[in-house]
């Protein structure tokens, strides 16, 4: 659900600033739903380890710089493993 909103939002988005020059932005918006959904998962209590690392590939980040950053996270917010 949360998809079709923010797909609706992007659309909404685009037909205001038609013909508009858009800023650069340094975070695009679908790297910020990366960032929502790994946070998402960081703080279901029910998520385990393997589908969090399972989300992190599927969005391609287990070669991006922050791959450390991210175990780092899970294991501070876990205690380790």
């Amino acid at each position: 659900m949360a998809d079709k909103d923010d797909s609706f939002d992007d659309l909404r988005a685009e037909e205001i600033s038609r013909g508009r020059r858009q800023p650069v932005k340094a975070i695009t918006r679908e790297r910020q739903r990366q960032i929502r959904r790994i946070a998402q998962l960081l703080a279901d209590p029910n998520c385990k380890e393997e589908t969090y690392l399972e989300v992190i590939h599927a969005f391609g980040l287990q070669d991006a710089p922050e791959y450390p950053e991210l175990l780092a996270l899970w294991r501070k917010r876990r205690g380790g493993s």
